[in-house]
């Protein structure tokens, strides 16, 4: 089995690092990353990926689930303060991982 070992490239900004996090629309956030790749996370799937408390697929969200109250970028990460009361803190490396664009899902 291959371990996969992520290295920093001297020089290199750290593509785990946001250089601006951002609204899309009325109902995303959009981060784009320091090696200016575009992730764009709707606010219930947002939800739903929560890593400390993730909601199983096909529950149903109530809209204050799913509708952010407060968004902040901390050093250790995204905190989103959603409308129910509940608390997310999403890692920025862990944040990029769940991006779904085509070039993070190959093309799917």
């Amino acid at each position: 089995m291959a371990i996969k070992v992520s290295l920093p490239i001297l020089g290199q900004p750290n593509p785990d690092e946001p250089k601006d996090v951002h609204l899309v629309g009325r109902y995303a956030l959009g981060v784009t990353w320091a090696d200016n790749h575009a992730s764009i996370y709707p606010f219930e799937r947002l939800r739903l990926d929560d890593p400390a408390h993730p909601i199983e697929a096909g529950a149903a969200l109530t809209q204050a689930m799913g509708w952010p109250k407060d968004i902040k970028k901390q050093p250790d990460g995204l905190r989103v303060t959603w409308s129910d009361g509940h608390e997310s803190l999403y890692p920025f490396r862990a944040l990029r991982a769940l991006c779904r664009c085509a070039g993070c899902t190959g093309g799917h």
